[in-house]
């Protein structure tokens, strides 16, 4: 349970490092930040799953 909590607070994090990187004006740091914050819902989506699986009966 631990682990699931884990990946959904470090996926969090990731997407608002994302969105924070995607705040500049340059076009790689906006087209980089989106691509950070797409990808860290991987791990947010991995640990709900994994949390649901182990809530359930």
């Amino acid at each position: 349970m631990v682990f699931s909590w884990t990946c959904i607070i470090l996926g969090a994090l990731g997407v608002v490092g994302g969105i924070w990187l995607a705040r500049d004006k340059r076009a790689a740091s906006v087209a980089g930040g989106v691509v950070i914050a797409l990808l860290s819902l991987v791990p947010i989506l991995f640990g709900a799953v994994l949390l649901a699986y182990m809530a359930s009966p």
